[in-house]
């Protein structure tokens, strides 16, 4: 049985996507296994030393103060109480097209997170948007598809956002 996993993050064009996906792949998805997966970014670096800020996705958290381990847990906890908030509601989007997907979540720079994940779970195919491409493009070169088709061996399809 063939693996396919989406890539969601909190910006809307995520669950275009998986509904895009739902409906446009629907016969191979329901031959399929499909996996939905949200990256936990990690927590910045302070810039400047007196300010914390922390990506996720499309949002940021500030905090105007030195962190220590008990906040830079809280911001951990906070970021995954999200990724599994945009989980549950992508696998109602799922469960109201008549498809049944795995979500989980894991914590790390999304390109490395990814492409391990592809790996370990031998992902046949990886669907992302041209946004969640672009802004990963950013971090490294070639963006997402780019580094994962290289790196996990497997078929990367960017789905373009309709304007």
């Amino acid at each position: 049985m063939k693996k396919v996993m989406v890539v969601i993050d909190e910006c809307n064009s995520s669950y275009d996507l998986l509904i895009w996906v739902l409906e446009n792949l629907k016969d191979s998805i329901e031959s399929s296994k499909l996996l939905i997966f949200a990256a936990q970014p990690l927590l910045a670096s302070f810039t400047p030393p007196s300010a914390f800020s922390s990506s996720v996705g499309c949002a940021q958290m500030f905090f105007p103060f030195s962190a220590n381990a008990e906040l830079t847990w809280l911001a951990r906890e906070k970021t995954k109480v999200i990724s599994m908030g945009l989980l549950e509601r992508a696998k109602k989007i799922c469960a109201d097209h008549g498809i049944k997907a795995e979500t989980f979540t894991e914590a790390g720079d999304p390109k490395d997170i990814i492409c391990r994940v592809v790996q370990e779970h031998m992902i046949d195919t990886l669907i992302i948007s041209d946004q969640q491409n672009r802004n990963l493009t950013r971090s490294f070169m070639g963006g997402l598809s780019g580094y994962c088709s290289r790196n996990a061996e497997c078929t990367v399809l960017v789905v373009k956002r309709e304007t």
